[in-house]
């Protein structure tokens, strides 16, 4: 329906909830696609083209443009999200939610498996009393909660420390122009922490797939020999795990500070402001460094 009524381009790069995510994902991507003729994007519907008049990622330009002037080429990890956007093209409000909400809702997951939660959980029952219905309930109350202030904290505090960003660079530009300026440095983050939170659950149930190659319509097939394969649950142990896990979170903020160090210099004309700006982002990184190791340290309990 809103490929129907906004067109195909327009509902996936705006509406496409998925789509938008990927995207967003597909910017520390080593690979992109990129068109060479700057008439192309003249006729495109978005202000596709960089500052430094690059033509990056842009499918509605890739889809239409002749083969001669198509590229695949491959970048280094991250640096999609540190290209120079012009303003029409610029990180808006709606891009920065669903940043937020990538960091957010992966967060909360996790925490939502802890022994923490649960006692949280017990709180909001023993507050508001049992309920034997099966959707309006105490434990439906404290994750509705959840769902809803988990977005909204991450929100404050990321603006907070937008306002803190600004001051120490002299109060321009202001804290929500900033915070809008380096949502894009935070993907690694969401990026490595999705990776952590979810890699058991990606090494055992991935495994599921072996048999499925073999009778993936349930026929009682056995097309490459495989369709008896049964899941092993020690595929990865737990110190295996813990460890892959830190390696990734802590690579992902050491990139995540790389991003914004690259961007606070492109913004900041001056090398002191660009230098003061990033005490408070660092340690905005380190304090969520510490929370996502946290998280993954706590027993699962759910």
């Amino acid at each position: 329906g809103g490929v129907f009524v906004f067109g195909k381009h327009a509902w996936l790069r705006h509406g496409e909830a998925f789509s938008v995510i990927f995207r967003t994902f597909a910017r520390f991507s080593p690979t992109e696609v990129r068109v060479t003729d700057p008439d192309r994007c003249g006729s495109c519907g978005t202000a596709c083209r960089d500052r430094d008049g690059g033509c990056v990622d842009c499918y509605e330009c890739f889809e239409g443009a002749a083969k001669s002037v198509r590229e695949l080429n491959l970048r280094p990890y991250a640096v999609g999200l540190a290209r120079p956007l012009v303003e029409s093209n610029a990180v808006g409000n709606d891009m920065l939610a669903v940043v937020i909400l990538l960091l957010a809702s992966v967060s909360f997951d996790g925490f939502g498996a802890t022994g923490a939660w649960v006692d949280f959980q017990s709180a909001v029952v023993n507050t508001v009393g049992g309920s034997t219905n099966q959707v309006f309930n105490g434990l439906t109350l404290a994750d509705t909660l959840g769902v809803l202030l988990f977005p909204v904290l991450f929100l404050l505090v990321y603006l907070l420390f937008s306002r803190l960003m600004s001051g120490a660079a002299g109060g321009t530009p202001g804290g929500p122009d900033l915070a809008r300026l380096f949502a894009y440095s935070l993907v690694p983050i969401a990026l490595a922490y999705n990776i952590a939170h979810f890699i058991a659950l990606l090494l055992v149930q991935g495994q599921l797939l072996v048999p499925l190659v073999s009778d993936p319509f349930g026929f009682g097939w056995d097309l490459l020999g495989t369709a008896g394969y049964t899941v092993d649950p020690g595929v990865i142990n737990a110190k295996v795990l813990w460890f892959l896990s830190v390696a990734v979170i802590v690579v992902g903020h050491m990139l995540a500070v790389y991003l914004s160090h690259v961007l606070a210099a492109r913004t900041f004309a001056d090398r002191s402001a660009a230098t003061a700006s990033q005490y408070p982002m660092m340690a905005l990184m380190v304090v969520y460094t510490v929370i996502s190791l946290w998280i993954i340290a706590q027993p699962i309990v759910l």
